[in-house]
């Protein structure tokens, strides 16, 4: 129970009241209406708290894409809860320290891989995302309020160690009401969901939601099923390195079906946004662009793209941008870190005030780690990252996790990670490591040690072993040095 329209649950119970009948989801060839999830979703939060579940407590979700994700996620919500979204491709280890990290003892587990289930029984109260609808009791569901924590969801630093960024009802519900009400997000619209849904819940789920439209969740990334899903839909919601390999490979007949795309969290290169406009030129293309601590800063439409294909877009009505000058950052273009406000930023980081001080200013401003710049007309241009993650495949890795693997090879002495341009992922890693003194390390070896000992959306695609690393005047391992000398066949990579 909330008042209504101040947090994200009780705006989506009104348009489930609204609209009963209208199909919300719809998965494997069944489909649930808003009322199915929202009595789904109830059932959720009174088999919690008939478990003792506490308010404000942190609950985990872990699983493949299905419609029971969304409802054991609003579920939780409803219950008075925080919910926890975690990388499915995780293993136990990282997911174990994650859900210690927000202090979670439930974890809702869904479709895993083989064992996961039984390692983190070891250490935590595992749930079934059932979703059967049987009812515990009809009592009351908790008040929520607009500033009572939502959910959290974590992000990796440039150290490697992941942080969890605390929302709101409140900022959860303004981030999806910026987009539902910038994008053509609406009652009649069909979206296919085939990015992971603990990615993508604040992007396409919850403003589809807002907005009254139905969502066709995928379980995986299927170029196949892509298509023929695009023959019943208006849209869906990608990232620039998915949309170069369904335009590569997908049949463009099934994709011309589409009236709009969504696309965000890394650059589109402007020669595959000019190949779908040529390709597919009724299919309107728009973009955000956000992070996991203040989601949607800007908003590009298909018209100003088409006008300024390479901006992110102008800021929200709701949202200011600035630039600040950033030490350490020269800039001849009047460039710099990009700092944002708005009322869809975190909380801050969970259980971690110094990060928290150090990512938002005394004034609320937020610190993107982006460098942009402004023009005239109010257009934002990114032009690189502080930060050092890695974007690969729209998912941040962090150089520092790769670097830390490589480093317990017994032969390793040093290692960097850098990140270089993928035509399929839009960027991967590399490692480049030296070979403790007397020791006969090859970069296969290196390569394989490192690919399986990460989960494979962090393996590096490339290896090298040199007797020195380039350094900085403070002796810092200098990370665009080894780029640079990369791309000039300096230092010659072995590929996986």
């Amino acid at each position: 129970m909330s008042t209504f329209g101040s947090t994200l649950v009780s705006w989506i119970g009104a348009v489930a009241r609204a609209h009963p009948n209208d199909p919300a989801l719809i998965f494997e060839g069944d489909t649930w209406t808003y009322k199915d999830l929202w009595h789904r979703s109830a059932s959720i939060s009174r088999e919690l708290l008939a478990k003792g579940l506490r308010r404000g407590e942190s609950v985990g979700l872990v699983g493949a894409n299905e419609a029971v994700y969304v409802a054991t996620y609003f579920g939780i919500m409803r219950a008075g809860a925080t919910a926890v979204p975690l990388n499915a491709m995780l293993d136990v280890k990282s997911l174990r320290e994650q859900l210690e990290l927000v202090e979670a003892t439930s974890v809702f587990v869904g479709h895993v891989a083989e064992g996961v289930r039984d390692e983190l029984a070891e250490s935590f109260r595992v749930l079934p995302m059932h979703g059967s609808g049987a009812a515990v009791s009809r009592s009351q569901l908790p008040a929520v309020r607009t500033n009572t924590p939502c959910s959290i969801m974590l992000t990796s630093g440039s150290t490697g160690k992941p942080k969890g960024a605390v929302h709101t009802q409140g900022t959860m519900l303004h981030a999806a009401l910026q987009l539902g009400s910038m994008f053509p997000f609406g009652p009649g619209q069909r979206g296919v969901v085939f990015l992971p849904l603990y990615a993508c819940i604040p992007e396409q789920v919850l403003p589809m939601l807002c907005m009254g439209g139905a969502l066709e969740i995928l379980p995986r990334f299927d170029i196949e099923r892509i298509a023929d899903a695009c023959l019943q839909a208006t849209t869906f919601d990608a990232v620039p390195t998915v949309m170069g390999r369904l335009i590569e490979h997908a049949p463009l007949d099934k994709l011309a079906h589409l009236e709009w795309v969504l696309f965000a969290s890394e650059a589109m290169p402007t020669a595959l946004i000019n190949r779908w406009w040529e390709e597919l030129p009724n299919v309107e293309t728009h973009q955000f662009y956000g992070m996991t601590e203040i989601l949607p800063l800007t908003a590009a439409s298909h018209r100003m793209l088409r006008a300024e294909p390479t901006t992110v877009g102008r800021a929200f009505p709701t949202t200011s941008i600035r630039v600040q000058a950033t030490d350490g950052f020269e800039s001849l273009d009047g460039s710099g870190e990009l700092v944002g406000m708005s009322p869809a930023r975190m909380l801050g980081y969970y259980n971690d005030d110094p990060a928290t001080a150090r990512a938002v200013s005394t004034t609320g401003g937020m610190h993107t780690g982006d460098i942009g710049r402004i023009d005239e007309n109010g257009f934002v241009y990114l032009t690189g990252r502080l930060k050092d993650i890695i974007i690969t495949g729209g998912i941040n890795v962090s150089p520092g996790e790769i670097e830390h693997v490589a480093c317990h090879h017994p032969d390793v002495l040093s290692a960097i990670v850098v990140g270089l341009q993928s035509q399929r992922w839009g960027e991967t890693p590399v490692v480049v490591a030296v070979a403790k003194p007397g020791r006969d390390l090859s970069a296969d070896e290196l390569l394989r040690y490192c690919r399986s000992n990460l989960a494979s959306y962090k393996r590096p695609s490339g290896a090298a072993v040199v007797t020195s690393l380039p350094t900085t005047g403070i002796g810092k391992a200098a990370k665009e040095s080894v780029k640079q000398m990369i791309m000039d066949g300096v230092i010659l990579l072995v590929h996986a």
